[in-house]
């Protein structure tokens, strides 16, 4: 008899541990769902670091019929480099009415061509792309 009142008493406490070893993990399940919406928090703010990262890297992307981002500004000495992502060819080229000595003149780029120019004097460089006018962007260089 003894035997089987040990035998219960076991089997009760292993039911409880197992009880409590689930409530502690379901509860711990939720602390990891609250820490993965906080990394996802973390993630989009990476996000935003690393676009502002890009920036400050003065990479432009031609993308969807747009310099992204259309305005830049660098210090002298600095090298911009565009980048074509759409399957369409694109140019970057100095608008006429841009009077700065430095012009900017690509060649028609292709898909993940990359056309960089290291700016050596102040001023503001105002540019589009040949075969759509409408795309424009510029350069403020300062010193």
């Amino acid at each position: 008899m003894k035997d089987k009142k040990s035998l219960v008493l076991i089997l009760v406490v292993v039911a409880v541990v197992v009880i409590v070893v689930g409530a502690v993990l379901a509860l711990g399940g939720n602390k990891k769902s609250d820490q993965m919406g906080s990394m996802q928090m973390t993630n989009t703010d990476t996000s935003q670091a690393t676009k502002e990262a890009a920036q400050s890297t003065n990479a432009i992307n031609i993308k969807n019929y747009a310099f992204d981002p259309s305005n830049v500004t660098v210090k002298v000495g600095t090298t911009v480099t565009w980048t074509n992502q759409d399957s369409i060819g694109h140019t970057v080229t100095s608008d006429d009415s841009d009077t700065n000595t430095m012009k900017l003149e690509s060649k028609l780029l292709s898909k993940g061509e990359t056309y960089s120019v290291t700016f050596t004097k102040a001023g503001t460089y105002t540019y589009h792309c040949t075969p759509h006018t409408y795309m424009k962007g510029t350069v403020t260089v300062t010193e």
